[in-house]
Formats: structure tokens, sequence, C-alpha cells
């Protein structure tokens, strides 16, 4: 049944994929297809045709038409007793992995983006292991690609993040060629709108340099310090008087910068990292990005992806 990775015949996701999966193309598909016993039983008028060991039956191979077929991981035993009973669950495009449909000269492949995500390593390796040859998956910064081999034996890469993706080639041909991909774009720190937002900072950073090391006993805080309406809070209304609420502001930042000092074996206060973190969480707020497109093909990261 494989080789087992895991120790004690237990076997990793990637080498259940592997054992059972297989590079799969218009005529694979149709060739997979024909080869396998539908399971009996209950379940015998779903023609369920199981893509690799039939105790697996949520992964397998569905004929939507002499021209169109597609494979799906994620088409439970649950689901099926629902369909039996009558009762409407998940739609057939939600189930969809990979759609492969030859219509005319032409093959066309869908790579669909599973409803659950790529987090499961058996969902993952069920893709990588079944896409044509010449296509794989690549994760990269936490965006989940479809790699496919050029004409020039060089790899381009897709997102699947943002929705389904589309490639054709010459019935018979080698090489896909991309027909609905998506462009990704990256984000970066516009350096006039940060600079007007430091400025705007100024005296309330000023005071929070001088009075950090004052406070002894910090207070215990949740979640960022400045909110929405930072701008009126760091604004200083009367210059003869410091708001209550910068002292406890800072005192929240003292609780926030505690780190374990190794060289003191004691934990102490990363004044260092106070202004940066003041000027951080006035960028979160106030999103100052310059938005710069991402060439088609190219791997990317968005450093503020978890910003937007």
């Amino acid at each position: 049944m494989g080789h087992y990775s895991y120790g004690n015949y237990a076997r990793s996701p990637e080498d259940v994929q592997r054992y059972n999966g297989v590079r799969t193309d218009f005529n694979k598909i149709v060739e997979r297809y024909e080869s396998i016993k539908p399971l009996q039983g209950k379940r015998k008028v779903l023609n369920v045709r199981p893509c690799g060991e039939r105790d697996r039956a949520w992964e397998r191979v569905v004929k939507v038409s002499d021209t169109e077929y597609y494979l799906t991981c994620t088409q439970f035993g649950w689901g099926d007793k629902e369909i039996l009973k009558g009762n409407k669950v998940e739609t057939e495009k939600e189930r969809r992995a990979i759609t492969l449909k030859q219509e005319g000269e032409v093959e066309t492949i869908i790579i669909h983006r599973n409803r659950w995500g790529f987090t499961s390593p058996s969902i993952y390796y069920f893709y990588t292991y079944n896409l044509p040859v010449g296509m794989g998956l690549t994760k990269h910064r936490g965006t989940t690609y479809v790699s496919v081999k050029n004409n020039d034996d060089k790899y381009q890469h897709y997102t699947l993040n943002q929705g389904d993706v589309t490639f054709y080639r010459p019935k018979g041909g080698t090489y896909w060629t991309p027909l609905v991909v998506h462009q990704e774009v990256r984000h970066k720190l516009d350096r006039k709108k940060t600079k007007a937002i430091r400025e705007k900072l100024k005296t309330f950073c000023d005071y929070a340099k001088v009075m950090l090391p004052l406070i002894s006993e910090p207070r215990r805080a949740f979640g960022e310090v400045l909110g929405a309406n930072w701008e009126d809070f760091v604004t200083l209304k009367n210059p003869n008087e410091i708001p209550e609420e910068w002292l406890t502001a800072v005192s929240n930042y003292k609780k926030k910068l505690n780190r374990w000092n190794w060289t003191a074996k004691a934990y102490g206060c990363n004044e260092a990292g106070l202004i940066p973190r003041i000027q951080r969480e006035a960028y979160r707020i106030e999103k100052p990005f310059e938005v710069e497109v991402v060439p088609l093909g190219e791997l990317s990261c968005d450093p503020y992806r978890g910003w937007l």
C-alpha cells in the first residue's frame, strides 16, 4: 500500500495521494472513469467511482458528458446520504476540484479553488498528484499557486486564492496556455503619506518616549492602543494640559513591549520598539499604500495583506 513514512504502518497524506493519484489529462480521465467499477449497495444509483482506494470514495471521478469530466476530493458520504434522501446539499461546482473538457480540437482544464482551502495536506496533495504532467501546486508565503510549465520549460505561477483558473491546449498538445487567470497586486508604504502621519504623531511620540521609563506598573492591554480616531487622540488641544488618556496609552505600550532579556535573565521593556509600534498602528488604520501590479506568472508576497 505504498511507503509508510509515519511509522507503525501509518502513511502521510502525501504518501496516500502519491499512491492513489494519476497525472490526468482528458484522455486519462476518460480511461480512469471507464476502468473503475462503481460502488454497489445503497449508493449504486449515484454511480460513485472512487479514483483511488475504494474506501476513500469522497475522492472520485465524475462524468458530466462525453466531453466533460471532473475529479473531486470532498464529496463525502454524508452528502451522498442527503442526496439519497432527496435533500439539497452543496452544489456540484462546490464539489469540483479539477474539471477536464474536450471540445473539438481544444482541451480545457479548470483548476477550482477548493471550498475548504488548501490548508489540508490531503486536499493539497490530491491536486498535486492528479494534475496533468507539466502542472502542479506551489505554496508561497500563504498563497496557493498553480504552477504551469511553458514551452521554454520554465514554470509560470497563477494564484488560486482569488478563484478558479482555466488553461487550454490543442488536442494532443503538450503545453498549456492560460485562459482565465487572476492578476495579483502588492502594497508598499507611500513615503509622502507616512511622513504626514509621523508629523501628526510627533507630539504624542515625544511624550511617550519621556514617560515610558517612568512607568513602574504597566497596565494589561489587549488589541491595538490607537483606534480609528487616532488622529484626534494624538492631537494636543491644550499645550498646557496633557490628557490623562495619554499616560494610560503609554502604560499599555509598556506592557506590550515587555520582553524576556536573555542576557539579564529577566523581563524588560523594549524601549527601542516604542516609536515604530506607535507608527505601525497608525499606518495600519490609515493604510497609506502604493499599489504595484505583479506581472502574470510571477510568485508574489504582499507584506501588508493582513492589513487589508
